[in-house]
């Protein structure tokens, strides 16, 4: 049962990330906390009609308990959504979803968990088909970036493969290895998870639920903080006009109603700082820029938050069924998003990277062969 659970998460996590690149906005400071925001309040509905739709008798202090997982996964999917921005989803999503060899040693390591000799070679296959694309990645990026000219390289290496932008997969390869570390010690048995009043049937339910919600009052933060900015910025806004009107308006007050050419030099004037206000606008910092929270900006934020919580109801339980194994398998959903991302947003992989992807879509099989004969 793991193993299909397990398998659901791959799928709809690699979609997720689909839609997270889609909904990536450089232009836009907070993209990032946006959409943090939005699976949040997703998470956080999905929590509730878990609650109103089961009988689990949810203790609130499991809030708590689970906080040190919760934190860790929300702090590195922000991180993720922040990396978007500025890497390709078919470079970002392999370098992040290494994490899974990490969350392999730790558990090996560090809670005595085993694994037979197929499931090793499984995870092997995985976690050197997710090297593998990253590496791939990074030489073909480097060749691309040989044929440009050098200010589109100047442009190319500051946005693009900057020390932030790689550093952004990288902590989130990290980060995330620690979270799902965390998880495989809380589900890998009733008998010693430290979460309070729960049975069998609804500790996986708890752990989620209680992720969901902490990640739901994050949001509500995030919506309060996105709120404070915008009614700042639109006062900015306002202010900045003002103050350019009424400086237009005494420069004409200064001129003499008959001297027609110096009307004619100053309203010149005037039309000339605005075009050049207006050329500022287009240049976008590295940083972003401010960019009012509407609605209709939202769709693929949404897309990827019901795909993401999809995921998470099923990952709860690939995790307590085989830790140890399932970490691995599902961090190769960066094998479904590199495809998907071919497909519809027109990037093409190479022979060498169709190699990557077929070594690690053989080691998900041989996992599946390896639950079959355990059973």
């Amino acid at each position: 049962m793991w193993f299909v659970c397990a398998l659901i998460t791959t799928l709809a996590w690699g979609a997720a990330d689909l839609f997270y690149k889609k909904g990536a906005d450089e232009k836009d400071k907070y993209s990032h906390l946006k959409t943090s925001m939005i699976v949040g309040f997703i998470m956080g509905g999905h929590a509730i009609a878990t609650l109103l739709l089961n009988d689990i008798g949810y203790d609130p202090k499991n809030l708590l308990i689970y906080l040190p997982v919760s934190a860790m996964y929300i702090l590195s999917m922000t991180v993720g959504y922040f990396g978007l921005r500025y890497l390709e989803l078919s470079i970002s999503s392999p370098i992040q979803n290494s994490s899974g060899a990490i969350t392999c040693i730790l558990c090996l390591v560090v809670l005595g968990q085993t694994m037979d000799w197929l499931s090793a070679g499984a995870v092997v296959l995985i976690c050197g088909g997710v090297f593998a694309l990253g590496l791939l990645e990074r030489i073909k990026l480097k060749q691309d970036r040989a044929q440009l000219p050098e200010a589109d390289k100047l442009a190319d290496e500051k946005y693009r493969i900057g020390v932030v932008a790689f550093l952004m997969p990288i902590l989130y390869a990290l980060v995330d290895s620690l979270g799902t570390f965390f998880d495989a010690f809380y589900l890998d048995d009733i008998e010693t998870t430290p979460l309070v009043n729960v049975t069998e049937e609804t500790f996986e339910d708890v752990a989620n639920i209680s992720y969901e919600f902490t990640f739901l009052i994050c949001a509500v933060i995030i919506f309060i903080f996105l709120m404070i900015k915008q009614a700042a910025e639109m006062k900015k806004r306002r202010d900045n006009g003002n103050t350019k009107e009424n400086a237009a308006m005494n420069t004409l007050k200064g001129i003499d109603d008959e001297d027609d050419e110096a009307l004619m030099r100053a309203l010149a004037d005037l039309d000339g700082k605005t075009a050049v206000a207006a050329g500022k606008k287009e240049t976008v910092s590295p940083a972003g820029e401010f960019v009012p929270l509407r609605l209709s900006d939202q769709v693929s934020r949404i897309l990827a938050a019901v795909f993401e919580t999809a995921g998470q109801a099923t990952y709860v339980y690939a995790m307590s069924g085989n830790g140890v194994v399932a970490a691995p398998m599902i961090a190769s959903y960066s094998i479904i998003s590199l495809i998907l991302s071919r497909i519809f947003l027109k990037e093409k992989l190479n022979a060498k990277q169709y190699i990557a992807v077929a070594v690690v879509i053989a080691g998900i099989a041989i996992l599946g062969i390896a639950e079959g004969l355990a059973e």
